[in-house]
């Protein structure tokens, strides 16, 4: 993986510099093996790269430049392309100048226009500039494993960067947050695309291409999104037989490298099947690395040992203690740019860090949840489903308001359970929303209320739950919203942060087409989540994998609060200019303080919201992560 940066101007904007260096400087971290510059004469297209060599480790350098005559194509991709070896071999008259995947790119662009992208088969965020027509050509992978950021400068240029702290090390734009997307974070846990935390900044959502003109037009579009193959695989033995083929592809396109490669190893089915598959067609011995928590009720480490030992993998288990967490969450802010919920971000992060000294490349079970429905929210219990058939009126006027008046959390619960008649996208929605208004009342919120965005990163629940099923219709929705602002955003700051390349089989494009055109009826008959993940993993997996109920790859946010660390957190979240935004207040604050068990993970997302807020908008820190940790910042607030 890489890191990629630039600034496009319009032919009648007037000419501005980008601190160029400084945004490179920014993606070190991304790319420590190399970082490069190119500039057109006319100073209209600045692009600069930071490069992790994974693939031709001699001449894959970028910016790529294919000059002929006054045109020149100048081409940055941070990423891989898997299929490149096939590629290639059908641009046979093209003259490669490298070995690496990034190249076949020049070709493919120049004969298929922008639907290149329809032959590509990988993660990647690509910039393609063309001097004639002075063209900007912006692309995201399809479920976006890869970041790309951009935004409008006061002349009416372009940014655009891996990372937002890039786009601000410009010099050209100013952080500032935006409180509609503090709303959207305080619903979801991330800010859905095409939005950010920060004024100005777009991401480019997954699936998605951009293209600016030389007149400074913008256009962007969709040219991939989840859905169910042509044909439905409705019979169990041949839908397991299909994915197990794509799976067994995916790893081997996936397993290509020019430097030593590890797998991420929980001891659940999705990760124990990546390391099954890519032990069966390496002929050497695999790293693999799992973590265990120091607090944690759950250890899934003797799973995880039982599966490596079975395929003769080269394993390591480290162990996290709860001072790390105090020690690198600032850095941990700084890297993400954007606030991210989901707590395993540290546990990530450090075995990362571990296994950056044996590995480059790291694969990851990422993606089997939504491929094969493992999450409960998938599952209405009885008791919802029952709810559901009682009268509206008696459910409307009578239960809810009673309830309401013991327990405002219990009566929302209530309410968004009508949503399972018709409307399982916003059942799901629901599901997943962090601050429900409930809680938004007791942090005393202030802030602007949920609005139709949040709803509407969604749509495709709406788009392909009436062709299908609702739970196809949700894993859908959620491979678009949560899988990619989450857990592939999660995976990338993690990896890049310790200069390591994080890959996800279970996400090629053509499984993920094929595990959507099973039914639910065969996906998880009888209502069992992963039912049929099991059956196709029973030939590779210990029976005590297979039958062990869904655990995840939690941290005890609840310990850690408990203790030193809350009450570090606990300043941090009552400064005084922090109290002054109106997002919540000291009352609501010591609410939630007074049961960590129940709210961990709410202390935890405002704590990374706070630090985010601390760190790239008030201190300006672009250049490199801060040193201190949360201690210091206790201190300093």
């Amino acid at each position: 993986m890489c890191g990629l940066a630039g600034l496009f101007l319009p032919r009648q904007a007037n000419v501005v510099e980008a601190r160029l260096d400084a945004m490179v400087g920014a993606l070190r971290h991304r790319g420590p093996d190399g970082q490069k510059t190119w500039v057109s004469d006319d100073r209209r297209y600045q692009a600069g790269f930071a490069r992790l060599a994974i693939i031709d480790l001699e001449t894959g350098d970028q910016p790529m430049v294919e000059s002929s005559g006054s045109n020149a194509r100048v081409l940055m991709g941070n990423g891989e392309i898997y299929n490149y070896v096939e590629l290639r071999a059908r641009e046979a008259g093209y003259r490669f100048r490298s070995e690496g995947d990034m190249e076949v790119v020049l070709p493919l662009a120049r004969r298929m226009g922008p639907d290149f992208v329809d032959v590509l088969n990988g993660i990647y965020a690509l910039a393609l500039y063309e001097s004639e027509p002075h063209r900007l050509t912006l692309v995201r992978d399809r479920l976006g494993a890869k970041p790309l950021y951009w935004a409008k400068t006061a002349g009416g240029g372009v940014l655009f960067a891996s990372e937002i702290k890039a786009l601000f090390a410009s010099g050209l734009i100013t952080p500032a947050i935006d409180e509609a997307a503090v709303s959207s974070y305080l619903a979801h846990g991330y800010v859905p695309a095409p939005d950010t935390l920060y004024k100005g900044v777009r991401k480019l959502a997954p699936g998605h291409r951009m293209i600016v003109s030389a007149e400074g037009a913008i256009s962007i579009e969709r040219y991939w999104q989840p859905a169910p193959d042509q044909k439905p695989l409705t019979h169990p033995v041949e839908a397991r037989e299909r994915l197990l083929e794509l799976m067994r592809d995916a790893v081997r396109l996936q397993l290509r490298s020019d430097v030593p490669l590890g797998a991420l190893l929980s001891g659940g089915l999705d990760s124990g099947m990546i390391v099954a598959l890519a032990a069966e067609t390496l002929d050497r011995p695999l790293h693999t690395y799992t973590v265990r928590f120091e607090g944690a009720a759950v250890d899934e480490a003797p799973l995880a040992a039982e599966v490596a030992a079975r395929y003769g993998t080269t394993h390591t288990t480290f162990d996290l203690e709860t001072a790390d967490v105090g020690a690198q969450l600032p850095s941990l802010a700084w890297y993400a740019d954007e606030p991210l919920f989901d707590a395993t971000l540290l546990p990530n992060y450090l075995i990362t860090k571990e296994l950056a000294g044996s590995v480059k490349v790291a694969l990851s079970g990422t993606g089997g949840d939504e491929l094969f429905a493992g999450y409960p929210r998938y599952f209405p219990k009885p008791i919802e489903q029952a709810y559901v058939r009682t009268p509206q009126f008696l459910r409307q006027h009578l239960i809810e308001p009673a309830i309401r008046q013991v327990s405002p959390m219990t009566a929302w619960q209530l309410a968004r359970v009508r949503n399972l008649g018709g409307n399982r996208g916003a059942y799901l929605f629901e599901h997943s929303t962090l601050f429900p208004p409930p809680m938004r009342t007791l942090i005393g919120n202030r802030a602007l209320p949920p609005d139709s965005r949040q709803a509407a990163a969604f749509d495709d629940f709406v788009r392909v739950a009436p062709s299908t099923d609702l739970q196809t219709g949700g894993l859908a929705a959620e491979m678009t919203t949560a899988l990619s602002e989450d857990l592939l955003a999660l995976l990338d700051r993690t990896t890049m942060a310790a200069g390591v390349e994080g890959r996800v089989p279970l996400l090629d494009h053509r499984l993920v087409g094929a595990a959507l055109s099973v039914p639910e009826s065969v996906r998880t008959p009888g209502g069992h989540a992963k039912a049929l993940q099991r059956d196709i993993a029973r030939e590779f997996l210990p029976s005590a994998v297979i039958n062990a109920p869904k655990q995840g790859f939690a941290s005890p946010v609840a310990a850690w609060f408990g203790d030193e660390l809350g009450s570090q957190a606990l300043r941090i979240l009552t400064r005084r200019e922090t109290l002054a935004r109106g997002w919540w207040t000291q009352g609501g604050i010591d609410a939630l303080f007074t049961d960590v068990n129940r709210h961990g993970a709410r202390i935890y997302a405002l704590l990374m919201l706070e630090l985010a807020i601390r760190i790239h908008v008030e201190d300006g820190s672009h250049d490199t992560a801060p040193t201190a940790g949360l201690a210091e910042f206790a201190e300093a607030a």
